[in-house]
């Protein structure tokens, strides 16, 4: 809770300052109104203010003392209004929070290694996202309404202590004893809630799971009942579980707290009577206040379920985003200088270690990708290929070993800014629903020539820098990918498999081409491919094996190249 409230503090301590002042103000209010009616019932000779004659009439209505029933109605209006804003003003608050939090994830998300988000997986972000911060908020939507009715209880119990010091003492063992037995099943309740809370992590992977494996399950009935049961069922079961038990014991835990103030009353009723002198006008008193005190400490107590909830959010929040590691690359973006070439010394990746197992090992690696050349990389599935792809991307950095562009070795400071020259469609490619770059007036006309040498212009049109479709087949999602790296005009472009799964038409623009233009305007170009039919297209065969670099020949030597190869890497 006090993570929670400290969160407010941080992004708003004048808002939350005044609301708290202003919470107080309504609490206090709240707590006068009673001792305004005891006076108001009180006999005559007792009340501090004399009754009048005859009643005064307001509006139609007789209206006995009337000082003393506008006091009171004024109170109720300044209470209203008070605690209105007090509730506003925090609310607003925890929007922002609610915000901040979800900005904060972006941001982290966003400057992170990819490698790390590989290793913790969309599903647990998403979650997060999806699920705790919306806890969070509620949590916070609850503060208001806590902070008036605590503050309420704080002026009754001094109510109480001015009528009757005992009754006032056997309260507040009460409370001390309510407190004691509420701890105990509440933290009970909290590890539950936790356990509860790990496991839609996993019901989230499932549903994940779900989505992306539907063409897999629907070809198998069997493989289709046993993810059912052991993962979706399972999980949902374990959730519903969990937190039917969970909120059992905080629920049946606030329903005690609320019992024992009428317990308390029973108590000065029919007991405590007989052990203390005690008069019926001070008996009267105590009793309405026991009374009042049932709402206040009721909201209190049924504020707690949905704080602990938050608590366990926040929680969660903190420790996923503790474990995005930053990248400590610099975020200042500056022009680099014009390189003709990229060289790998001795560049190794090194997979974290799984399970006791050594994670795989790619490098040492030596290579050369030049300005103006294409360059193919081949070989057997698992064999580093995709790895590669990534550091000659930039998106993984080496374990050991240079990076250099030209003769200026890559390091944190100006990782993003090489970074710019790059572009790359992998194989697991995200199409956006936009260009998200600026198109000048003298790329339209390149668009449209892309649109028909693509076949998109009768499909896809761009609007306002936006798509006017991106439901479309995977070959013709990859050709609008193509046209987007085409605008983006980077010094290197990688391709990791694109024209898989393109028709022949397609692969032989791709290869006859796209990939000689690019070779035209200089640009470098690294292909990760397994069509052989092309392979006179590269100057450059690069070829990988269990994470090594075995082969390198030029393209004047392809006509060269064992057969059995060819036929062992594609």
């Amino acid at each position: 809770m006090m993570k929670l409230f400290e969160r407010f503090t941080q992004k708003a301590p004048n808002k939350v300052f005044i609301s708290i002042f202003l919470g107080a103000v309504a609490g206090i209010g709240y707590s006068a109104l009673i001792p305004l009616v005891l006076i108001s019932v009180a006999p005559q000779d007792t009340a501090l203010m004399q009754v009048e004659a005859a009643p005064d009439i307001i509006l139609g209505l007789e209206v006995a003392q009337l000082k003393l029933a506008s006091v009171f109605f004024f109170a109720c209006i300044l209470i209203l209004f008070v605690r209105t804003i007090s509730e506003v003003m925090l609310l607003r608050v925890a929007t922002l929070v609610s915000k901040d939090f979800r900005m904060e994830f972006y941001k982290r998300i966003s400057s992170a290694p990819i490698a790390a988000l590989e290793r913790l997986g969309s599903s647990k972000l998403i979650a997060s996202i999806n699920l705790d911060v919306p806890r969070v908020v509620m949590g916070a939507r609850v503060f208001p309404g806590l902070l008036v009715n605590a503050v309420s209880l704080i002026g009754m119990l001094g109510f109480l202590l001015y009528l009757n010091a005992e009754v006032f003492k056997l309260v507040i063992l009460a409370i001390v004893f309510g407190v004691v037995a509420y701890q105990i099943p509440m933290l009970v309740g909290r590890k539950i809630f936790t356990r509860a809370r790990d496991t839609r992590d996993e019901l989230q992977e499932g549903l994940r799971a779900l989505v992306y494996g539907a063409k897999e399950l629907k070809l198998n009935n069997e493989k289709k009942k046993a993810f059912f049961k052991q993962i979706l069922v399972k999980h949902e079961n374990d959730v519903l579980k969990d937190e039917k038990l969970a909120h059992t014991i905080v629920n049946a835990t606030a329903s005690f707290g609320e019992l024992l103030s009428f317990l308390v009353i029973g108590l000065v009723s029919f007991v405590f009577v007989n052990y203390h002198s005690i008069t019926q006008e001070e008996l009267v008193g105590v009793v309405m206040a026991l009374l009042y005190l049932v709402g206040p400490m009721g909201i209190v107590l049924n504020s707690i379920p949905q704080l602990t909830i938050a608590f366990v959010s926040v929680r969660k929040i903190d420790k996923l985003l503790g474990d995005i590691p930053e990248e400590n690359a610099s975020d200042n973006i500056s022009s680099v200088k014009d390189w003709e070439k990229i060289r790998f010394n001795g560049v190794t990746y090194q997979y974290d270690s799984q399970n006791d197992e050594k994670g795989f090992r790619v490098g040492p690696i030596d290579l050369e990708i030049e300005r103006g050349k294409v360059s193919f990389v081949i070989g057997a599935n698992g064999s580093g290929k995709s790895t590669l792809s990534k550091l000659i991307t930039l998106h993984y950095s080496p374990s050991e070993g240079q990076i250099l562009f030209d003769s200026n070795q890559l390091e944190q400071s100006t990782l993003n800014s090489y970074r710019q020259e790059v572009c790359a469609i992998y194989t697991d490619f995200f199409l956006f629903d936009r260009v998200l770059t600026e198109i000048e007036e003298s790329s339209k006309s390149k668009i449209e020539e892309y649109l028909k040498l693509l076949h998109l212009s009768q499909k896809v049109s761009i609007k306002d820098g936006r798509f006017s479709t991106t439901s479309l087949s995977d070959g013709q999602r990859k050709r609008l990918a193509l046209l987007v790296a085409f605008l983006e005009d980077k010094s290197l472009y990688l391709f990791d498999e694109w024209a898989a799964d393109q028709d022949p038409v397609f692969k032989k623009v791709f290869y006859r081409q796209i990939l000689p233009e690019l070779k035209r305007k200089n640009k470098a170009v690294v292909v990760i491919s397994h069509d052989d039919k092309y392979f006179d297209v590269a100057d450059k065969l690069f070829v990988m094996d269990q994470g090594k670099l075995d082969t390198h020949l030029n393209s004047n030597q392809s006509d060269r190249i064992n057969q059995q190869l060819i036929a062992e890497y594609c």
